[in-house]
């Protein structure tokens, strides 16, 4: 008798709860990486992502980079940092949430909140790679874009979906 399993990939609607809460599905050089798909461990790796040998599903490389080319500082324009924000910010109204710095937590005071990151009081230094938990245990990776005076502005590495129905509309 032979023993047949039957490997399915996961439903349109999980993928998009995935990406709704934050977490993304990396492969990892010199770590054990299971397939999301098959949960079997085979994979064809290239520049950016790798592929499982038997379902097909293709998961990015943690370590892959997508670098944006700017325009030569000439051509740029001063445009003030109020303009440059693309998300409406969100007042943190004494809101505690915690930073995982290289795997240890640290108390975070948010000061205001938008789809594409924070500012709250912690000592970091900008440059540093964060994760933010939120209440529900949730994890975002974020990047320290500025530091001054306690206050750090926190950027998301991608944007997070806000529960706005508590807002008033304008």
């Amino acid at each position: 008798m032979t023993d047949v399993r039957v490997f399915e990939r996961a439903s349109p609607s999980f993928a998009a709860s995935l990406a709704q809460r934050g977490h993304h599905i990396v492969y990892r050089a010199n770590a054990d990486n299971h397939c999301p798909g098959c949960g079997r461990s085979h994979w064809y790796i290239g520049r950016v992502s790798a592929e499982c040998g038997f379902c097909g599903t293709a998961v990015p490389l943690a370590e892959a980079r997508r670098e944006e080319r700017t325009a030569p500082a000439s051509r740029r324009e001063t445009i003030s940092s109020a303009d440059q924000r693309r998300h409406e910010r969100i007042a943190g109204k004494d809101r505690k949430l915690k930073l995982l710095i290289d795997g240890s937590p640290a108390n975070f005071a948010l000061h205001n909140i938008s789809e594409g990151g924070a500012m709250g009081e912690a000592d970091l230094a900008p440059g540093a790679n964060v994760h933010v938990r939120f209440e529900g245990g949730i994890l975002v990776p974020a990047v320290v874009k500025w530091a001054d005076d306690g206050m750090v502005g926190l950027a998301f590495v991608t944007p997070v979906v806000l529960d706005r129905s508590d807002q008033p509309a304008n």
